[in-house]
Parts: C-alpha cells; sequence; structure tokens
C-alpha cells in the first residue's frame, strides 16, 4: 500500500545535464569527464569558428586554445561545480582523451571558416 521507507529517503536523481548545471552534487570519474569532454568540444568548435571569422593564423591561435581548453574546463569544475580534481587523480586525468578530439574539432572548425571566408 505504501512505499518502502528506504525509497523515501533515496537522494533524487539526476540526469547528467542537470548535475553539469547544480553546484556541490556527488560526481562520478565517467560523469565529469563526459561532461568536460562535451564542454572542450563546445568551446573548441566557438573558438576554432571565431578564430576563422576574424582571419586569425599561425602559432598564437595554437597557444590560445591549449590554454584556454585547459582553463575554461577547470575553471568550470572548481568554481562552478565545486570538484576537486584531485579526487578523480588530477586535472590532465578529468581532461584525459577530450584535448585531442577538442583540437580536432578546433582545427577543422578553424580552417573551414578561414578558407570559407577569406
Amino acid at each position: 500500500m505504501g512505499k518502502s521507507n528506504a525509497a523515501t529517503n533515496a537522494p533524487p536523481q539526476h540526469t547528467l545535464w542537470q548535475k553539469a548545471l547544480t553546484r556541490d552534487l556527488e560526481w562520478r570519474k565517467d560523469e565529469l569527464r563526459d561532461v568536460v569532454f562535451w564542454i572542450i568540444a563546445a568551446f573548441s568548435l566557438a573558438l576554432g569558428t571565431l578564430f576563422g571569422l576574424i582571419g586569425l593564423q599561425g602559432l598564437p591561435c595554437f597557444i590560445a586554445f591549449f590554454a584556454g581548453v585547459v582553463l575554461v574546463p577547470s575553471f568550470y569544475w572548481t568554481s562552478f561545480l565545486g570538484v576537486d580534481d584531485e579526487d578523480f587523480g588530477g586535472k590532465m586525468e578529468v581532461l584525459g582523451d577530450s584535448i585531442g578530439t577538442g583540437a580536432a574539432i578546433f582545427v577543422l572548425s578553424w580552417v573551414g571558416m578561414f578558407t570559407l571566408l577569406h
């Protein structure tokens, strides 16, 4: 007739994207890496498109990309989510394979936009 006491005391379940927009929740390593992957992908696409639109070229663009791809996600998970990256093996462990994919997205969007407009 009624719900069990264990079911009523269980913490609410959040989807991954609800967790990504909520502070101070518990994170598993795979969840955090998934969210960071998509943040890096979106950041890479936006930055590559911006650099292509304004016609930037050369090494400073790569330096800005790699600085941003480390700083933006780490600022997000430490300042917004309140996650300590040391609990997950450090900053580079969380960033993991996302940097390589992000670099490919950045270069493709940058070169594509630059070629299209200039």
